[in-house]
């Protein structure tokens, strides 16, 4: 059974008066979709996949680089869940690791200048999936989703205390 059908058949199954919930899927589904989508993409392409992505990104965003702490916190993943990704990334010259000389428990990841220009083709064709993936819709209705979901993360951060 494919992802969208599971997704079409649990959303069939919520009763309309469930907007949370109903909500949630319709994200998920959609998320799920686009993110299926790139992975095929980078392994194809790149033979990478979306979390070596993801850690080329940040550490492209941060020039002068990150600890592998600082790392997790910033792709919102366990310091267990990157120590393989970035291990693999160094085995294959696209960061350099440096363990601090102060303590040794901490390491620091920049990305290399084979890495820069394997992430610039990757987020070039990262940007081009997405914005031919979302092409059907307005630009109007592109803005409205970003504040939409931009709004609902606030609204989820703010309801974390109460759970």
């Amino acid at each position: 059974m494919s992802q969208a059908i599971l997704f079409d058949k649990v959303l069939d199954s919520i009763p309309t008066e469930s907007h949370h919930v109903r909500a949630w899927f319709a994200l998920l589904r959609c998320f799920s979709s686009i993110e299926r989508i790139l992975m095929q993409h980078l392994a194809q392409e790149y033979n990478s996949s979306l979390p070596r992505y993801d850690v080329l990104t940040a550490l492209a965003m941060n020039k002068s680089g990150v600890t592998m702490g600082d790392l997790a916190i910033m792709l919102m993943v366990t310091k267990g869940n990157i120590t393989g990704v970035v291990r693999r990334l160094e085995q294959d010259g696209l960061v350099k690791k440096v363990t601090s000389k102060k303590d040794r428990r901490i390491q620091s990841v920049t990305i290399s200048a084979s890495g820069r220009k394997l992430w610039d083709k990757m987020h070039r064709d990262y940007d081009r999936i997405i914005s031919t993936l979302l092409n059907g819709a307005t630009e109007a209705q592109v803005n409205a989703l970003t504040l939409s979901l931009e709004h609902t993360l606030k609204v989820v951060e703010d309801a974390v205390p109460k759970l």
